[in-house]
């Protein structure tokens, strides 16, 4: 029925009475070798148009998906099969204590079947048979009620309507590429993202941005470049300490008869706006006592490879003095100089030869640079969801225990903050599955 534009379903049993055809509920559980010539002939008188293999695909789909739907299912068996099949669920008025307000799963609820309809009761309360705890009362606050009056829109039997639903198209890809991250990993993101993220990570940085062992054991990691020099940035802000900047040299390599004309199409103005993943900026900004990642192995030997993380020590005009963090080299000093790095890009008809200091902050990096390393707490920055096959496991992997792990997703406003993508290639287990 449809009252003041909202759906009511009336059951008076389990059994339609005696000369009755069964009608809503009572359909999913009575005679069900009939169910699609009962289900058409209730409304026969309305339409006569109506297409029975159209019925049974629809039956067929809610009864593989619909939580709710099985559960009917389920109280057929017990019918079927209990020694005292008197089972009924009743509607009470609303009670003013003791109420329960849980959200149900499927898995708690063994019968949902309503009584008759009394005019004079309002704000009604449904009780359900859990499977474990007996009888049970569910307000009609419950969002599983959206899921029992529209089953069509609900195959699943969601919670009511949110971004997520398995058929909004913006999430069309496949449903399992969106998880839900539990609440006691999430950050607020408030009105500056990168901040919040930070102070959850870097607690008490003031306190301790000259300690090693306290660096060592902390990083913050994003799936983009771009993302990982915004967080350097802010934390380069907060050292308390003289800024000093290095420039590096960019020439093109002399090795084609068309390098005169290169240099004049790519002047080294221009060269030296260009950025590469990997490769230090043309403008590098560090202070003392900040954090620094090598880009390139030096000198394996004493522990200078690509990957080690620096404390820095002393900024000299030609040199970088500092202390290894972490590894077997931990607490050694180390002196870096610059180096000459060789870029080839396909997008540029050139090898650009850039001479600079091998090196980057890393108060922030990428997930996939982040790999091998095992951190006391690990801060992941999702301005936008990861792209790549395994990054969101590579990242919430690189924490030693749950207690150190915390998670800012700064979703658009139409998609819920504890909802991000996790790209997973089901393709590779094809094989595994067929075998």
């Amino acid at each position: 029925m449809v009252i003041c534009g909202k759906n009511y379903h009336r059951i008076s049993s389990l059994l339609p009475a005696e000369g009755e055809r069964p009608k809503f509920a009572q359909l999913y559980m009575f005679e069900l070798e009939n169910e699609i010539d009962n289900r058409l002939s209730s409304f026969a008188s309305r339409d006569s148009h109506l297409m029975p293999e159209l019925l049974t695909s629809l039956l067929q789909m809610l009864d593989q998906h619909n939580e709710l739907v099985k559960t009917f299912r389920r109280i057929r068996q017990q019918l079927q099969t209990s020694d005292t099949p008197n089972m009924k669920l009743r509607i009470f008025g609303a009670k003013s204590r003791n109420r329960q307000n849980d959200l149900p799963t499927s898995s708690d609820i063994a019968a949902l079947i309503p009584g008759d309809f009394v005019p004079n009761r309002d704000d009604r309360d449904i009780i359900v048979d859990h499977i474990h705890e007996g009888l049970k009362r569910i307000t009609s606050l419950n969002p599983k009620f959206d899921a029992l009056h529209f089953p069509l829109l609900f195959p699943y039997g969601e919670d009511g309507y949110h971004p997520l639903i398995k058929y909004n198209a913006r999430c069309c890809h496949t449903p399992s590429d969106w998880v839900q991250i539990p609440q006691i990993f999430l950050v607020d993101h408030g009105t500056h993202p990168i901040g919040s993220i930070t102070e959850g990570i870097y607690d008490m940085f003031l306190h301790n941005y000259r300690q090693p062992q306290y660096l060592a054991t902390r990083a913050i990691i994003t799936p983009k470049n771009t993302t990982v020099t915004e967080i350097n940035s802010y934390m380069l802000q907060q050292v308390p300490d003289i800024t000093k900047t290095y420039y590096s040299s960019d020439s093109l390599q002399q090795s084609t008869e068309t390098s005169a004309s290169l240099e004049d199409c790519y002047p080294t103005e221009f060269l030296k706006t260009l950025t590469f993943n990997g490769v230090p900026d043309h403008e590098l900004i560090l202070k003392n006592h900040t954090q620094i990642m090598l880009l390139r192995n030096l000198s394996p030997g004493l522990g200078l490879c690509n990957g080690t993380w620096i404390m820095i020590t002393s900024l000299g005009d030609n040199v970088i003095q500092g202390t290894i963090m972490g590894g077997s080299n931990d607490s050694d000093d180390v002196i870096i100089t610059r180096i000459v790095l060789n870029i080839e890009n396909s997008r540029w008809p050139f090898i650009l030869k850039r001479r600079q200091f091998p090196v980057r902050l890393c108060y922030g990096m990428t997930i996939n640079k982040s790999q091998g390393q095992t951190l006391d707490k690990v801060g992941i920055y999702l301005p936008d969801p990861v792209f790549s096959h395994g990054q969101l496991y590579v990242g919430v992997s690189r924490v030693r225990s749950a207690n150190g792990l915390r998670i800012l997703i700064d979703n658009p406003a139409d998609i819920p903050g504890d909802y991000t993508r996790n790209i997973v290639f089901r393709e590779a287990f094809t094989d595994i599955l067929q075998a």
